[in-house]
C-alpha cells in the first residue's frame, strides 16, 4: 500500500510540471483574445502597444486604448477574478462535504445572494449589490449550516436541502426582479444567468476588496480539508473543531460567492465542473487542488465570456448560458468515465 501511494504521489508530482506552464500559456492566450476580439476587432498589435504603454514603452492609439483598456480590460479582470473566486469556494466546498457533487449555486447560496444583490441594487447601485450578495450569500450559508447542526453533518442531507432551497430561492430572484424599478435593477437574466457586459474598473475594484478578504481566509484551510477528507470524526480525533471549521468555512463561501454574484450574477457549473477536472491532475492535497482550482476556474469564465461576445455577434448572450452549455455536458461526460472506472 506504501508503494502504491508513493507511485501515486509520483504521478500527480509529475502531471503538475506540466499541468501549470500549459494553464499558464492557456490563459495569457485566451486573455490575448478576450482583448482583441468583439464587436470592434482590435489588431494584436494594438493590444500589445495599448499594454505597454501602461508601463511606460510607447504610445497607443487613442481608439484601441479606450475599447482595450476602457472597457476589454476590466471585463477581462472581473471575469477572471469570478471564475477564480468559484473554483475556489467549488473545491472547498467538495472537500468540506466530501462530495463531487457540492457548489454554491447548486446548493441555494448564488440564488440567495442574487436576492440580496438584487435589493442591494435598489438600495446603493453597484456597491449595495455587491454588499448586499455578500450578507444574503453569508444568511444562506447560514441556513445550510442549520440543516447540517449536528455534531456530523450529512453530506447528502445538506446537497439535496441545498437544491430545494435554491429552487425556492431562484423563484423569489424573479419576484424581486419584476417587483422592483426596472430602471435600477438589472433583468432577471442577469442574476440567473450572469453577464460581464457592465463590467467597470469601478465594479472590479468594489468586488475584490471582498474577496480578497474572503478567498485569503479560505485558503488557510487547506491542511483542515485534508484532514476532512480521511472522515470528519477522524478530524476531530486530531483535534480539528469540526462545527467550529465547518460554520467559517460555509461562511466564508457565503461571503465570496456572494460577491461575484452581486458583480456578475450567478455563473453556474465553475464551481462544480473546474474540481472535478483539475483534481486528477495535480492530485487530492488542497495546498495543490486550490490554486489549480482557481487558475483553471479563472480561465473557464474568460473563455466563456470570449465565445458569449463573439458566438452571435453583435448579440451578446449570458456568460452563465455558456458556462452551463459547455460545463454541463462536460461534467456529465467526466462523471460517467469515473463511474466507468
Amino acid at each position: 500500500m506504501a508503494e502504491a501511494w508513493y507511485q501515486s504521489a509520483d504521478l500527480y508530482r509529475h502531471r503538475r510540471r506540466w499541468f501549470w506552464p500549459v494553464v499558464i500559456i492557456a490563459l495569457l492566450a485566451a486573455a490575448l483574445g478576450s482583448l482583441a476580439a468583439g464587436a470592434v476587432d482590435v489588431p494584436l498589435r494594438d493590444v500589445v502597444s495599448v499594454l505597454t504603454s501602461k508601463i511606460g514603452i510607447g504610445n497607443a492609439p487613442v481608439q484601441p486604448e479606450s475599447v482595450v483598456w476602457g472597457i476589454r480590460m476590466p471585463r477581462l479582470l472581473l471575469g477572471f477574478t469570478v471564475g477564480a473566486t468559484l473554483g475556489l469556494v467549488g473545491a472547498m466546498l467538495q472537500g468540506l462535504l466530501r462530495n463531487d457533487l457540492a457548489d454554491p449555486h447548486l446548493l441555494g447560496i448564488g440564488p440567495g445572494a442574487a436576492i440580496g444583490a438584487a435589493l442591494g441594487t435598489v438600495a446603493g447601485g453597484v456597491r449595495g449589490a455587491i454588499a448586499g450578495g455578500v450578507l444574503a450569500g453569508v444568511l444562506t450559508s447560514f441556513a445550510l449550516r442549520r440543516f447540517a447542526r449536528r455534531a456530523s453533518i450529512d453530506p447528502t442531507r445538506v446537497i439535496l436541502s441545498g437544491v430545494a432551497l435554491g429552487a425556492v430561492l431562484s423563484a423569489w430572484v424573479g419576484f424581486v426582479v419584476f417587483g422592483a424599478d426596472r430602471a435600477t435593477v438589472p433583468p432577471i437574466e442577469f442574476w440567473l444567468l450572469g453577464s460581464l457586459a457592465g463590467a467597470t474598473w469601478r465594479i472590479l475594484g468594489t468586488s475584490f476588496f471582498f474577496l480578497l478578504v474572503t478567498v485569503g481566509g479560505l485558503l488557510t484551510a487547506t491542511r483542515t480539508l485534508d484532514l476532512f477528507a480521511l472522515g470528519e470524526s477522524e478530524a476531530r480525533h486530531l483535534g480539528v473543531d469540526t462545527r467550529l471549521v465547518t460554520t467559517m468555512i460555509l461562511i466564508g463561501v457565503g461571503a465570496a460567492a456572494g460577491a461575484t454574484v452581486g458583480a456578475v450574477g450567478v455563473v453556474s457549473f465553475v464551481g462544480l465542473l473546474v474540481p472535478f477536472l483539475v483534481r486528477p491532475l495535480v492530485g487530492y492535497s488542497h495546498r495543490h487542488l486550490l490554486p489549480a482550482a482557481m487558475l483553471v476556474g479563472g480561465l473557464f469564465v474568460v473563455l466563456g465570456d470570449l465565445v458569449a461576445r463573439i458566438a452571435l455577434e453583435p448579440v451578446e448572450i449570458p456568460v452563465g448560458l455558456v458556462t452551463a452549455a459547455v460545463g454541463g455536458p462536460v461534467f456529465l461526460w467526466l462523471l460517467s468515465r469515473r463511474r466507468d472506472a
